[in-house]
């Protein structure tokens, strides 16, 4: 009997003690838990309250001063390094006129790194805008270095369209040392370029491509193009040609292989 009452006082003493462990293990984790979230608070306010001390600016930069742009930024860092509104800096960076895309990024510890891509004109889009290399319109300053870029403009507001006839048409006259100037659309979708020489050339609401290769075979011909000011491919099988120092008439064009 007293083995067993032995047993039985060692039996109950062990599950005291693991009783006792267990709320230890509780208390300790509780405290640690604790002692964690408070200096996670601490640690967190004090990289709130960090202010930003940088702001770099880089990128190819012609048209817009980097003073401007820290104009705009500035307010949205004022709250701290951590708290700078980063997508609200990009979205008004972008909304510039000759910026493309902007990327902002935080920089460990206390700068703000902005990268700027500014657009890159390939035409004039009427008088006040131009268009970038991806064929969209923005509108810009109109300066004096882009003068002589091409321009384009539609009254259907189809930049696109223009570009395609632009590349087909200009890749067309370079053997020929020739340019274009201009290639307008009006509201009835009639299109009509402008080269560099001041020759104008109408093409048209249809049938583009094949009135290019029809001018191809003109310039192929005897026809004496520095005499002409204008060419109307609006016919058939012939063009109408107004000549710079006589009167208006029609010139039949021989019809050869690769034209129409």
């Amino acid at each position: 009997m007293s083995r067993n009452a032995s047993q039985v006082r060692e039996s109950r003493w062990h599950d005291r003690w693991a009783r006792f462990v267990r709320g230890v293990k509780r208390i300790v984790t509780v405290v640690s838990l604790i002692c964690i979230a408070v200096l996670v608070g601490l640690l967190t306010q004090r990289a709130t309250d960090m202010p930003v001390q940088h702001i770099a600016i880089a990128g190819d930069m012609r048209h817009i001063e980097p003073a401007s742009l820290e104009a705009i930024i500035k307010p949205h860092v004022a709250d701290g390094f951590l708290l700078a509104d980063l997508r609200s800096i990009r979205q008004q960076l972008e909304g510039l006129s000759w910026v493309h895309a902007a990327s902002v990024r935080r920089e460990w510890p206390d700068t703000i790194k902005v990268t700027i891509t500014e657009q890159q004109p390939i035409a004039r889009w009427g008088d006040a805008a131009y268009i970038n290399q991806q064929g969209l319109i923005f509108e810009g300053d109109m300066m004096p270095r882009y003068a002589e870029l091409p321009m384009l403009w539609s009254e259907h507001r189809k930049p696109s369209f223009l570009i395609e006839h632009f590349k087909l048409f200009q890749t067309l006259l370079l053997p020929y040392g020739l340019a274009i100037s201009g290639l307008t659309q009006d509201k009835l979708g009639q299109v009509q370029a402008e080269l560099t020489d001041g020759t104008q050339v109408q093409f048209g609401d249809r049938d583009f491509a094949q009135r290019v290769r029809r001018f191809a075979a003109l310039l192929d011909s005897e026809v004496d193009r520095k005499s002409i000011a204008r060419i109307d491919f609006r016919y058939e099988r012939g063009a109408a040609i107004l000549r710079r120092a006589s009167d208006f008439r029609v010139t039949a064009i021989v019809r050869k292989q690769g034209g129409q």
